[in-house]
């Protein structure tokens, strides 16, 4: 058989492997000699073309044991794991399994966004809960989760002269003076101060080290949406996360009596920039800010590449609710508080779509440990 017969038979097999932002859900077609078949969870789609049987007889016998094994590996490759917390959160539509008396959800203007319940881990409705999407400040959940366990909130940092070269949100850290982690984490939280996120990397040990940790966290609560870049959540290629993401971070975060704090605190008083003075300092969370009923957190963000985000927490009586918005296209309080409001009356009216994987008690130490530090 002739080399350009083969080569031409092969390309006959011809497998297609688009770039793709969010690899979760996307199917894979299969079409062979005659029939077709498809199946999901794959991380391409691929295409078998039939060969014409004129073309099977002059190719012999060594190009259709090529063929047949091309077409064997093709069919028995292991597809992907299984979409985190269910195949139905796959869907980047509007997921919702609502019972006879349930309410209709409310029109929320956001790309994605979710809603969960804390305690059973249940996703009651969501709206392509793994399409990844920038973060933004949210991601500073994550760095929360990657430090906290490792560092007591007595500890202390010296600015240094760079640390006001960070853009974005900044609580004004003074070159030269000293500050403990407890008030860094303040100005994290509730400012969202991009300069404090950094310092809080610094006495970690290193920006680079730190967002390792990030994502070494993120891998542990199995958030496989989630890339960080950066510690604060400033826009970065290839910076992202998920609506589902975010309410793991919340959820296992809210399990630390230290992360817990910092998140539903409303105002802290920071020492100034210059001078023995101090002033208040405001979360941007404005259910939390005012009064909105059983808000006890977690954080809001904004870039103009991610546009509005937000993960937030509600508890009333035995029940707590988590929703997590990205490229949130009205006021972030309106959009989740629409959340909130309609799961608080359908929680009990829905079938469950997916589940928050469980954060699982972690080892002693680790990001998922809430009794370290």
């Amino acid at each position: 058989m002739e080399a350009g017969s083969l080569t031409a038979m092969v390309r006959d097999v011809v497998i297609h492997s688009p770039a793709i932002s969010n690899p979760v859900g996307v199917s894979r077609a299969v079409m062979g000699a005659g029939y077709s078949r498809t199946y999901s969870g794959a991380m391409s789609r691929m295409k078998i073309t039939r060969i014409p049987p004129s073309r099977m007889a002059a190719a012999g016998t060594v190009g259709f044991s090529v063929f047949c094994l091309t077409f064997f590996l093709l069919m028995t490759a292991p597809a992907r794991a299984e979409t985190v917390g269910g195949d139905a959160l796959a869907s980047t539509d509007l997921i919702v399994q609502p019972l006879a008396d349930a309410a209709l959800l409310p029109d929320v203007k956001s790309e994605t966004w979710l809603i969960a319940d804390a305690t059973t881990g249940a996703v009651l409705a969501a709206k392509g809960p793994h399409v990844q999407r920038p973060p933004a400040s949210t991601l500073k959940t994550l760095l929360a989760l990657a430090v906290m366990p490792a560092h007591s909130p007595d500890e202390t940092w010296v600015a240094g002269p760079k640390v006001e070269n960070v853009s974005g949100s900044r609580v004004g850290l003074a070159p030269g003076r000293t500050y403990t982690l407890d008030q860094l984490w303040y100005a994290v939280f509730l400012p969202s101060a991009n300069d404090a996120a950094v310092a809080v990397a610094k006495l970690n040990g290193g920006v680079s080290a730190t967002v390792a940790q990030m994502n070494e966290t993120a891998v542990r609560l199995e958030a496989r949406d989630t890339v960080a870049r950066t510690p604060n959540g400033l826009d970065m290629p290839g910076q992202v996360s998920s609506a589902y993401d975010l309410a793991l971070f919340a959820r296992a975060g809210m399990q630390r009596p230290d992360f817990a704090k910092y998140a539903g605190t409303a105002r802290y008083t920071f020492p100034d920039r210059i001078g023995d003075g101090a002033h208040t300092i405001t979360t941007t969370n404005r259910l939390l800010l005012h009064g909105y009923p059983g808000m006890i957190g977690v954080k809001t963000g904004f870039t103009t590449k991610a546009g509005r985000t937000y993960v937030g927490a509600v508890k009333r009586g035995d029940t707590t609710i988590i929703v997590s918005l990205l490229g949130i296209r009205e006021s972030s309080e309106k959009a989740a508080k629409k959340l909130f409001d309609w799961a608080f009356k359908n929680h009990a009216k829905v079938t469950p779509i997916g589940t928050l994987v469980s954060p699982g008690a972690g080892t002693p130490g680790s990001a998922l440990d809430p009794n370290a530090h």
